[in-house]
C-alpha cells in the first residue's frame, strides 16, 4: 500500500539518494543536483492544492522514516494539465519509482493511486502518458491499467533529442 502526500523540500534527501542513471533519464534527462532539486521543490510547494499542477510523494504505509507523515519515499508522480501539446480535459500523469524500490509493483499501486485522484478532478477525462519506447516496465505497467497507444510519436519532454510514444487513458469515456 501507498499513501500519495504533497511533494515538497521534506523529500529532498531521499530523492538525491534514491535518484540512479534509469530515474535521471526518464524523469530530467540529467542527474537531480541539490541545488536544482530545491528549486523543482520549492516550485511545486508554491502549487495550489486545486491548482492544474500537482506532483506528489508515494509514501509507503509503516514506519515513521519521513518527517513529512511518517513512511519511506519509494517515487512519486504529477498530474498537470498544463503540459504542452495537452488539449482541455486532458492531463499529463507521470510517475517514477525510486531505484530500490522497482520491481515490487509500487509502480502500479502508483499510478493506481494517481489515477483515482486524477477521477475526482472534473477537469481529467483522458490521462496522457509519454513512454519511451525502450521502457519496457512502464509500458507494461500502462497496458496493465488500461492505456492505450495512441501511435503518435513526441518529444521527451525533458529531452528533445529523445522521442517518447503518447498513451491515453480514458477517464470518463470518449
Amino acid at each position: 500500500m501507498i499513501r500519495l502526500e504533497r511533494l515538497g523540500p521534506e523529500h529532498a534527501a531521499a530523492i538525491l539518494e534514491g535518484q540512479d542513471a534509469e530515474l535521471a533519464g526518464e524523469i530530467v534527462g540529467e542527474w537531480w543536483s541539490p541545488g536544482s532539486l530545491d528549486s523543482f521543490l520549492a516550485r511545486a510547494t508554491r502549487w495550489r492544492a486545486d491548482g492544474p499542477i500537482k506532483e506528489f510523494a508515494a509514501m509507503s504505509e509503516g514506519r515513521a522514516d519521513n518527517a513529512a507523515g511518517g513512511g519511506v519515499l519509494l517515487g512519486g508522480g504529477g498530474l498537470n494539465l498544463l503540459d504542452p501539446g495537452l488539449e482541455p480535459g486532458q492531463a499529463a500523469l507521470t510517475y517514477w519509482v525510486l531505484a530500490a524500490h522497482r520491481g515490487r509493483r509500487h509502480g502500479r499501486d502508483l499510478v493506481v493511486a494517481l489515477i483515482a485522484r486524477a477521477r475526482l478532478d472534473a477537469r481529467i477525462s483522458r490521462l496522457v502518458l509519454r513512454i519511451a519506447p525502450t521502457n519496457t516496465a512502464s509500458r507494461a505497467l500502462a497496458r496493465s491499467v488500461g492505456a492505450q497507444r495512441s501511435g503518435a510519436v513526441e518529444r521527451h519532454p525533458a529531452d528533445a533529442a529523445r522521442t517518447v510514444e503518447r498513451w491515453i487513458l480514458e477517464l470518463r469515456g470518449s
